[in-house]
């Protein structure tokens, strides 16, 4: 466990926003985790926040009066094979590295998340996916650090406890249960099995770095795609011409990117936050933004939606205030 005081948040996350975190503390294998709660109940901090790289996350410009807890990757990798198709890794391991491990040992199932940033971690808090697979696929169990007034203690969840949902999970909604450790359940295959998951994975790759603006600090996607029935009938109720591709490309959901930039609000800017005409639902940092600034643009998306189509999309992105 390392232990940092008065730290600029900016300087570790994706979206360079964000103040200063009385403590960012730093773990890197489960007796850190244990260590890094037993400090914050010591000191009676009334406020912590658990991250990995910090991909998906917005911090207000505000003081954080309390402990950042950062997931980093162990000196030595946590990546182990438990059994034939089962591998086990550690919460701050990068999800990019257990799906290469995985290819290693002719292991398949992850491939969709090629490009994805992220720890394995927050892979799982949020459930994230793409191309139509989610974490939730692959999850066996997880051992988690469940934190009350009175202890703490390891727990551990089968898939079907965490209660999975579209960019969601237990454990994204209750804060006092952190993941620590994972147990991911995956196919084996051959040497062509492999070069075939291969090759998905990196054509995810270069999908991403062709269509989403890499090239400037955000915050990943956003707005949920839109997944409720009734909300999807009110969107074709405007655009009816939309009915073959919400079938066809987007996986039974609207995609939100799509429906920002028809609703002509690409390039849309407050400050130096702008809504990046590359991919629509990206808010990109062109250098010293505010989470303000962004917040400002979000209100605004929002505004224009219940104006158009009568409902307000869903945050993805989580906002720490």
């Amino acid at each position: 466990m390392i232990l940092h005081e008065n730290f600029s948040l900016k300087d570790i996350l994706w979206y360079k926003i964000g103040g200063i975190a009385r403590y960012l503390i730093d773990v890197e294998n489960s007796e850190d985790v244990e260590k890094a709660a037993e400090f914050i109940k010591r000191n009676k901090l009334t406020r912590a926040f658990f991250i990995g790289q910090g991909s998906n996350l917005i911090f207000t410009d505000d003081f954080f009066d309390g402990a950042v807890v950062r997931f980093i990757a162990p000196k030595k990798s946590s990546i182990r094979l438990v059994g034939n198709s089962t591998v086990e890794a550690f919460a701050g391991e990068l999800l990019d590295n257990v799906i290469k491990f995985s290819f290693e040992n002719s292991l398949i199932g992850l491939e969709w998340a090629g490009g994805l940033p992220g720890t394995v971690g927050a892979a799982i808090r949020g459930n994230v996916g793409a191309f139509g697979g989610e974490i939730k696929d692959n999850v066996k169990e997880v051992t988690l650090l469940e934190i009350t007034d009175k202890k703490m203690k390891l727990i551990t969840l089968k898939r079907f406890e965490l209660k999975f949902g579209y960019r969601n999970s237990l454990v994204k909604k209750h804060r006092n249960l952190i993941v620590v450790s994972s147990l991911f359940r995956l196919t084996p295959t051959d040497a062509a099995g492999v070069q075939r998951a291969r090759q998905t994975y990196l054509s995810n790759i270069e999908y991403r770095n062709r269509r989403h603006p890499l090239e400037f600090p955000n915050c990943g996607s956003v707005f949920k795609n839109i997944t409720d029935p009734e909300k999807i009938k009110s969107v074709l109720e405007i655009f009816p011409d939309l009915e073959e591709k919400i079938k066809r490309d987007w996986h039974g959901k609207v995609a939100m990117g799509y429906l920002i930039k028809r609703l002509d609000l690409a390039e849309f800017r407050v400050g130096n936050a702008q809504i990046s005409p590359k991919h629509c639902n990206f808010i990109v940092n062109l250098g010293g933004a505010k989470a303000e600034d962004v917040l400002s643009i979000i209100k605004t998306i929002q505004e224009k939606f219940q104006e158009t189509f009568e409902f307000t999309p869903e945050v993805e992105v989580e906002i720490v205030c």
